[in-house]
């Protein structure tokens, strides 16, 4: 005995719908996000630089790591203190979102970092994989950890 199920549109839109409700709870956004553990190694890294000052009377600097990976830039900026012994520690490290995703295809090149009076800001001639308008970014970093703002500078 063969048995058939015939849908109407609507049956048949409300079962699509549940497939992809359920195959969708899975899914993943696209791209990978990189930490800065992925590029502890001295061959990622293709720029470090410390720059400007934060805290109680100025004591920590910053650090600015760029990396590459996939011909694409990841970017990390770190609040660096000094130990007893006159080491420097990491406070706190942030991924700079905007960049640090595989899928951003986001290539920095000429990186500079200056100190201003509330943090540093970190430009950058920029190419990217998704949009050939993209010339240069700006990152302001304030003096609270993990505070920044990224500006994308376009052409017209």
């Amino acid at each position: 005995m063969t048995m058939t199920f015939t849908f109407t549109t609507t049956a048949r839109g409300a079962v699509c719908a549940a497939w992809l409700a359920l195959c969708g709870a899975n899914a993943q956004a696209l791209g990978a996000d990189y930490s800065y553990e992925t590029f502890k190694t001295p061959d990622a890294v293709s720029w470090v630089q410390l720059c400007g000052t934060w805290g109680k009377d100025h004591q920590g600097t910053y650090r600015v790591v760029h990396a590459e990976r996939y011909a694409q830039s990841f970017l990390y900026v770190q609040w660096m203190s000094r130990d007893a012994n006159g080491g420097l520690n990491a406070e706190h490290t942030v991924a700079i979102a905007e960049l640090d995703n595989d899928h951003a295809e986001i290539s920095l090149s000429d990186l500079t970092c200056r100190a201003t009076p509330r943090g540093i800001v970190v430009t950058a001639k920029a190419d990217s994989g998704h949009d050939d308008k993209l010339r240069r970014v700006t990152i302001e970093v304030g003096p609270s950890a993990g505070q920044y703002r990224f500006r994308p500078q376009r052409t017209r």
